[in-house]
């Protein structure tokens, strides 16, 4: 019978499939020889009742020990009971050595109150055990804080922050307005006057005036205020929904604000908004037209300002 390529390169491909898979079980078998097995079990001739896994914890098979809070607790407790003993044992030792001429009555009664000091403190230790801030430092205490100051300083911290700013009373201030004039006879409503005002993240505050903080919220300096274009040109919070006024006036009060020129930016801003939602016009502090060259001076202003308070501080 007279084979082709065809037929030759069958059987190789067969032959070569053949050693392949017999090479794969020579390995597997090679392996599972090779293998490390471990027996969990006591000594010889010992019964194999139920054993305690916990034992064989540091096998390659177990886990790691885990130390429970208990354990931290008992050795904590241990730890100072054996300490508190130490200091006993010494002590006693110390006052035979500088008093050998005390009599064994006194004798008697200083160990009887020394041991049940020791045996107070023992179990005092053993009752509470340590406190919570022990844990985090471990068994030893020399990172230990001595009190806890830093907290009530975090609150202080905190109070400074959440105190909101006021209008500056020990200083001679500049002052920029502007005025908001509602273009109806009837006026702004305290409603619509409240709304606008809350929304544009102005907060009521200090002298019964409106301001805008350099934070959120109300926290922080204040950037600017708004009073009522009527004397005495406050506020009355609690009757916003009886109260009408016939404008507005924005006004921000330097030195205050950390950056005055972005302070006087974001007043002309929100006293743009404002007059757009209730329908009124924006006019300079003389309740005249406003325009480009009032607000390029009163810009001008303010870095004499600034340049001013530079050459001061120096």
């Amino acid at each position: 019978m007279d084979l082709t390529i065809r037929d030759w390169m069958v059987i190789a491909g067969v032959l070569l499939i053949l050693a392949v898979l017999l090479d794969a079980w020579r390995r597997v078998r090679n392996d599972r020889r090779a293998a490390v097995r471990i027996k969990l079990v006591g000594e010889e001739g010992s019964e194999g009742g139920d054993l305690d896994i916990a034992v064989y914890r540091e096998l390659p098979n177990g886990g790691a020990r885990v130390v429970h809070r208990g354990d931290l607790l008992d050795a904590r407790a241990q730890h100072k009971a054996d300490g508190a003993e130490a200091a006993a044992a010494k002590g006693r030792d110390s006052e035979a050595t500088e008093r050998p001429a005390a009599t064994a009555a006194q004798q008697d009664d200083n160990d009887a109150a020394r041991a049940g000091k020791s045996r107070a403190s023992r179990k005092r230790a053993a009752k509470t055990g340590p406190a919570d801030d022990d844990l985090v430092s471990g068994l030893s205490t020399r990172d230990e804080p001595e009190n806890l100051d830093w907290l009530d300083a975090l609150e202080a911290e905190e109070r400074q922050v959440d105190e909101p700013g006021l209008l500056p009373r020990d200083v001679e201030p500049e002052v920029f307005m502007l005025n908001v004039v509602a273009r109806d006879a009837e006026g702004f409503r305290g409603d619509d006057i409240l709304h606008i005002l809350l929304a544009c993240d102005l907060r009521f505050g200090d002298m019964s005036f409106f301001h805008r903080h350099e934070q959120e919220a109300g926290r922080g300096p204040i950037q600017f205020s708004v009073a009522n274009m009527m004397q005495p040109g406050v506020f009355d919070i609690d009757n916003m929904s009886d109260f009408s006024t016939p404008g507005l006036v924005f006004f921000v009060t330097l030195p205050g604000p950390a950056d005055m020129m972005q302070a006087f930016d974001y007043m002309l801003e929100t006293a743009q908004t404002v007059a757009r939602n209730l329908k009124g016009d924006v006019l300079d502090e003389t309740r005249s037209a406003l325009t480009r060259q009032t607000l390029e001076h009163s810009r001008q202003q303010i870095r004499d300002l600034e340049r001013r308070m530079l050459a001061r501080s120096h």
